[in-house]
């Protein structure tokens, strides 16, 4: 049941999903080309072809804001969670953010800085360089001459947001108790990890940390330049960092006009990723084009740290074996990764999954090294997870989903290049580095730590558990369901037998009616005619529910 609070924003809410929700459903039924919604009727642009079902849904994240807006960018990244026409159709989300008044923009930085914008900056450009859901970039000059790029939480951004997970939690549990195939989707675990998602964002501060972390990283790497954070004038709202000047990765004449060829580039882009994945275990995950800009000595500078991987050593020896068997041909190696990394699904269907990655990758692995595309590997993977209705850990998915991007992206400079050919020599030296003795050893002394925490443990909580067992405080819970078809058998038959001791019933008192006070505007032929049309509306009633639940 809702809790009665953030009642207008979920009226709000209710409105707009109305709005578009007939849209939906008589698209889904086939009959929207009988219904002229595309008119404009409901408030929607007019147009002479009808919206499609995806474009509903893009239509109503735009409508909700912020919140949703930063679901449906993630969702359009998600061919494992939606159909790739949603995924298609939410990605235009990302280039229809309207900018913030820069008064109210200043406002937000006065009050976090608590001095002047004339105090701060010696020039400040109103006109914002990009806007996103949650914030907005400016160009800035410092009071020392110091050209930086002022990136601005929209007012009224944070509360909305926090406001609208509360509304989604409700939402998830509602879900949860009253709909089966919400417990099949984790709704719970992937609300959690988008709510996760959200406050980071809204923190700037994490950002900007996370912007230190790479600078440290690959302080003696010629390769990759990562801008500076200003702290000063850096807040959980406000985040001030150096401004790159460059071309965009994707500019190709742009970096031919600095005298680099697009080919070196996109090796070197692909070896700045190789140290991020095997060396930190700390990668960027948002390869886009803007996010990186070639600088005219050759260096890729790097943007936006909002979004980032972490890898443990575990997840990072499970990846190495990933890439070695893609690189051997080893399917066995391939699968047990795979397993291991979290892409399981149903249990009764694991065998089939395990066929269709199977042949996907005995296909892939046929083709030279050479030759093998990883971000189309990636795809179908993609593809046949939706299939198998299974939601990749998150963790796995950014790793995967980053991967097939930066191919795609360096490919762009250099048709022929192939991710998986920089990859080699890296796993190779992952390999002999996970073999050594000094590996092993850490290893060893850290599993050590924690075998002895637990044995020292167990004793205390041993006796715990007896003296709740003594108590009578333990509960066991066991769900079987085993017999969940004889129980919707027995709740149909149920259902038919109420509707026929209701009809019944009703027949019996109308004659009882009848007969005590014979009223002569109720002639008997009345009362055949009455009872006849109640018993075929109870009959109809019935003969739906029995079509409708295929028996």
């Amino acid at each position: 049941m809702f809790k009665p609070r953030n009642i207008r924003r979920k009226a709000e809410i209710s409105k707009i999903l109305a709005k578009h929700g007939f849209g939906l459903i008589v698209d889904f039924a086939g009959l929207g080309k009988f219904i002229p919604f595309h008119w404009g009727l409901f408030g929607h642009r007019k147009r002479d072809i009808p919206y499609t079902a995806p474009e509903h849904l893009r239509m109503v994240f735009e409508e909700l804001g912020p919140t949703f807006i930063k679901l449906g960018q993630i969702l359009s990244t998600r061919p494992d969670l939606l159909p790739e026409e949603y995924t298609y159709e939410l990605t235009k989300l990302q280039d229809r953010i309207p900018p913030c008044p820069a008064d109210e923009i200043k406002a937000v930085i006065e009050e976090e800085l608590g001095r002047q914008i004339g105090e701060i900056f010696r020039s400040f450009e109103e006109t914002p360089l990009a806007s996103a859901s949650i914030g907005q970039v400016h160009r800035a000059v410092l009071k020392d001459g110091t050209p930086v790029v002022v990136k601005v939480q929209k007012p009224g951004v944070e509360k909305r947001i926090r406001e609208d997970l509360e509304i989604l939690e409700e939402v998830v549990q509602r879900l949860k108790d009253h709909w089966e195939p919400a417990k099949k989707w984790n709704l719970e675990g992937l609300l959690e990890e988008f709510s996760y998602t959200l406050r980071n964002e809204l923190d700037y501060i994490r950002e900007g940390r996370n912007a230190e972390t790479f600078r440290k990283n690959f302080l003696k790497d010629k390769n990759l330049y990562i801008p500076e954070v200003f702290w000063d004038y850096t807040t959980q709202k406000v985040l001030v960092m150096e401004e790159i000047k460059g071309v965009k990765i994707s500019d190709i004449e742009g970096i031919r006009s600095y005298g680099l060829d697009p080919s070196e580039i996109a090796r070197k882009g692909a070896e700045i990723y190789m140290h991020m994945f095997f060396r930190d275990g700390f990668f960027h995950g948002d390869p886009h084009p803007g996010n990186f800009i070639i600088l005219a000595d050759g260096r890729i500078a790097l943007l936006d740290f909002g979004m980032v991987g972490v890898m443990d050593d575990l997840m990072r020896m499970n990846f190495v074996q990933l890439m070695y068997g893609i690189v051997k041909g080893d399917m066995s190696l391939v699968m047990d990764a795979l397993r291991d990394l979290g892409i399981q699904g149903d249990p009764k269907k694991e065998t089939m999954l395990r066929k269709e990655l199977e042949l996907l990758f005995s296909y892939y692995l046929l083709q030279p090294v050479s030759e093998l595309r990883l971000s189309k590997v990636v795809n179908e993977t993609f593809r046949i997870v939706h299939r198998y209705n299974i939601s990749l850990p998150s963790d796995l998915f950014l790793l995967m989903k980053t991967i097939g991007m930066a191919e795609g992206l360096l490919s762009s400079l250099d048709p022929g290049f192939r991710m998986i050919t920089v990859i080699e020599p890296y796993i190779k030296r992952s390999r002999r580095l996970m073999l050594s003795t000094k590996f092993l050893r850490a290893q060893a002394e850290k599993n050590l730590i924690l075998l002895t925490k637990m044995l020292i443990e167990s004793t205390e909580r041993t006796k715990r558990f007896i003296r709740l067992l003594e108590a009578g405080k333990v509960e066991f819970s066991i769900k079987y369901e085993g017999e969940s078809r004889i129980i919707k058998d027995m709740r149909r038959d149920i259902n038919r037998l109420s509707l026929s001791i209701l009809l019944v019933g009703l027949m019996v008192a109308m004659a009882l009616i009848v007969s005590a006070y014979k009223p002569e505007f109720f002639k008997a032929e009345s009362f055949l005619i009455l009872s006849g049309i109640l018993s075929l509306l109870f009959a109809g009633g019935i003969l739906f529910k029995i079509i409708r639940e295929g028996t």
